[in-house]
């Protein structure tokens, strides 16, 4: 019986290192990292969107890390995208969410885009100046995208279109998101349209949540909103595939954003349990302590290669949807126990807002459900795997 990973052999015996660009680019980002950590718990309960710091990102271009050159961006790898999320996790997790926001969003509008909308879109997003979001999720359609209702009618002057988004991110400080409705009546009819929010019957809104505040996660009412025809990204009916390369692509991303996060906070315990003392030992010398932090460092080091693995397979233009799925699933799951028992090593000062633990669990909440819930992860992984299984059966 063949191997369901046969064609990637030659990637899965070779080894995987970081070229010396992409060491020199990583110390550069954890140098602005440590810059920024330090006011991380102050930005984190604000819903003020942090700007300055934005725009010190988008001047030294990293919204754009993986856009090619002559679009205005880095041309770079998608594991130095990577790279650039785990070290920026280790300092601000909703500061990683907005480079997120702009690595991925700028993808969309620089491959998908028609060139007018590009060229007064795409500048303004990579230097900062604008935000845009992404709306997929709605009240009765979340990791089913084939359930969307909100729908997108021709009209003499372009696309009109009516319905509800809810989950999205940058929704309530945003200038416009990235809106996937229905234009047909099939279980793939789904097309992509920029959607202004200075357009009429647009009603942009916020979300109270635990996490995330800055990033100004809300719904996108749109009542008889026209856009026009060249704010369609991409073909008519391409919009579910779309999705998947998008989320093949940023589940990995995500995973080293939460990796970065619980290191972090594996780092804060770790110190602790080598000054504190208790029967009149290092606390680290009792192995219920020592043996927790090995336990979870391995776990959490097992799913960073595991994201950089997937990410590897993207650039050399194998198949990877299993690979993100497993990080997806895995990902945000290992670094919210990671955190869980810094935060338990640490005692009464880990419960109490001393200390930025109490915060990193509640940021990475979230992280499980965004770009699909552990279930839809675990479903992705049962189907590639079946779905080979099934294929090398009947080629024998």
């Amino acid at each position: 019986m063949t191997h369901p990973d046969t064609a990637q052999d030659d990637l899965t015996t070779a080894p995987f290192t970081f070229t010396e660009h992409q060491q020199r680019f990583a110390t550069d980002v954890r140098a602005f990292a440590d810059s920024i950590a330090p006011g991380y718990a102050e930005r984190a309960v604000s819903e003020e969107f942090f700007w300055e710091i934005h725009r010190e990102i988008a001047s030294r271009g990293w919204l754009g890390v993986t856009l090619p050159r002559e679009l205005g961006g880095m041309g770079e790898p998608a594991v130095t995208a990577g790279l650039l999320m785990e070290n920026i996790g280790s300092a601000d997790f909703n500061v990683g969410l907005s480079i997120f926001a702009g690595i991925c969003n700028s993808g969309l509008l620089g491959q998908f885009a028609t060139e007018r909308v590009r060229d007064e879109w795409l500048p303004a997003v990579l230097s900062g100046e604008r935000l845009v979001g992404f709306a997929l999720t709605e009240p009765g359609a979340g990791s089913d995208a084939r359930g969307i209702q909100t729908r997108a009618e021709r009209t003499a002057d372009g696309w009109r279109l009516n319905g509800s988004k809810t989950s999205s991110g940058l929704a309530a400080i945003g200038d416009a998101s990235i809106v996937f409705a229905r234009t047909g009546d099939g279980p793939n009819d789904i097309s992509v349209f920029l959607v202004p929010f200075d357009a009429r019957g647009v009603t942009p809104g916020r979300i109270p949540s635990r996490g995330g505040k800055p990033i100004g996660r809300g719904t996108v009412e749109m009542e008889d909103v026209v856009v026009p025809e060249d704010h369609l990204l991409g073909e008519i009916g391409t919009g579910f595939s779309m999705i998947a390369k998008t989320f093949d692509y940023t589940r990995s991303l995500l995973g080293l954003l939460g990796y970065g996060v619980a290191t972090t906070a594996l780092r804060m315990a770790t110190d602790f349990a080598v000054e504190r003392k208790t029967f009149g030992q290092p606390l680290y010398h009792h192995q219920g302590v020592s043996f927790v932090v090995a336990e979870e460092l391995a776990r959490l080091e097992a799913v960073r290669w595991l994201a950089y693995r997937a990410l590897a397979l993207r650039d050399a233009g194998l198949p990877h949807t299993k690979e993100a799925a497993m990080v997806k699933w895995l990902g945000p799951r290992t670094a919210f126990d990671a955190v869980r028992e810094a935060v338990i090593l640490h005692g009464h000062r880990g419960y109490s807002d001393l200390l930025p633990l109490q915060q990193m669990l509640l940021d990475l909440e979230g992280l499980e459900i965004g770009d699909g819930t552990p279930q839809i992860q675990k479903l992705i992984i049962a189907r590639e795997v079946f779905g080979a299984a099934k294929r090398d059966a009947t080629q024998q």
